[in-house]
């Protein structure tokens, strides 16, 4: 999510990544909110859970893949705190923006009713939690310049030791503190709680993986496909483990899995070693924010999966062998409108801001 250089002259591998990955987010949603989990593992056949499997497991590293890429690009920005108000601002304002736009449009419009909570809590995205993802990538990009000092300064002997400590921590432990079979040995109440990897800790150790693929793996010629190779066969491996374990199925989707964790990483180094550049590649991606905040959002979340496409929750949508392709176009459909939306909104805060601008000037120059 974090650009290090302009539109104009970046690269597009990352950039193509971050589509996917937006794309991952809303295929995630399909089947939690949308009821494709439910038609796959209650009502499908042997082939269609098997789809369903490999897409969904596939798909369950994208939220740390956005903070590993935030560390990748920002670790060696040398930017203060002072230096990012604008950053912090950039992000803030269109959480603000949506959070009370949303509701009270929605209102207005009669697809719904607010309470007084819910009216109160639109003015406080940051705190009340409207978005876990954007509240905690606020609260990174906070700590990111003291972040970025201490890890720059890092040798890579005390960095490697550093990610190793963390992998530990953060992924193997925590893993399997949430097996039965090994619960009442190694466990991690009072000590460190991750919740399955939505919690701080979880994306500082995103961002520090980022810095170190930055700052200590090398880049390639060319894009690698052995990393593709590694990441189909981790996501294997994982359902293998889901369907013969006893108990892993409790943490095979978690973020912080050790095997999500390295798909991830698979997924980094192979795109950020594409060598193009697309203009419509990185324009496309400038509104993955947006496009997370407005199908996110807990009103039109419900409104999107349990009316606008309601039948994911029907058997008869899942009779017919094109289910899959509808599920990638249902998809691409609430990406495109949303990021639609994304694009409207920031025209007109480009728009108010020349405005601003405009006027400043005017003053000034009838002083």
């Amino acid at each position: 999510m974090e650009k290090s250089v302009s539109a104009k002259t970046r690269k597009s591998g990352i950039e193509l990544l971050r589509i996917l990955l937006m794309i991952m987010v809303i295929f995630i949603h399909t089947c939690v909110y949308g009821g494709y989990s439910d038609m796959a593992v209650h009502y499908l056949s042997f082939p269609g859970k098997a789809l369903y499997y490999l897409t969904y497991m596939s798909s369950r590293c994208c939220v740390y893949v956005y903070i590993v890429v935030f560390g990748y690009f920002s670790v060696t920005s040398g930017k203060t705190l002072s230096a990012l108000k604008s950053k912090i601002a950039k992000v803030y304002l269109p959480m603000l923006f949506y959070s009370i736009l949303i509701p009270f449009l929605g209102q207005a419009l009669g697809l719904w009713k607010l309470n007084v909570i819910e009216k109160v809590r639109a003015f406080f995205p940051f705190t009340s939690r409207i978005w876990y993802f954007m509240t905690l990538y606020l609260l990174v990009l906070i700590l990111s310049p003291f972040l970025n000092k201490a890890l720059t300064a890092l040798s890579k002997k005390e960095y490697t030791q550093l990610v190793v400590i963390l992998f530990l921590m953060f992924s193997v432990w925590t893993a399997f503190s949430g097996l039965e079979q090994t619960s009442d040995i190694i466990r991690l109440d009072k000590i460190y709680e991750t919740l399955n990897g939505k919690s701080l800790y979880g994306f500082v150790y995103m961002y520090i993986l980022g810095g170190y693929l930055r700052l200590h793996v090398p880049c390639h010629n060319k894009a690698k496909y052995r990393y593709l190779f590694l990441f189909v066969s981790l996501t294997v491996i994982n359902i293998l483990l889901y369907k013969y374990v006893y108990s892993y199925s409790k943490i095979a989707n978690a973020n912080n899995n050790p095997f999500i964790v390295l798909q991830g990483l698979c997924l980094v180094m192979f795109f950020r070693d594409l060598k193009f550049k697309s203009r419509a590649i990185n324009y496309i991606a400038s509104v993955n924010l947006g496009v997370y905040m407005i199908h996110e959002q807990y009103l039109i979340r419900h409104k999107l999966w349990k009316n606008w496409f309601g039948f994911l929750h029907e058997r008869s949508f899942y009779k017919t062998w094109l289910y899959p392709l509808k599920i990638i176009l249902i998809c691409i459909i609430v990406y495109m409108v949303c990021g639609l939306i994304e694009k409207i909104r920031t025209w007109l805060f480009a728009a108010i801001k020349a405005l601003f601008v405009k006027v400043k000037s005017y003053r000034k120059a009838n002083i």
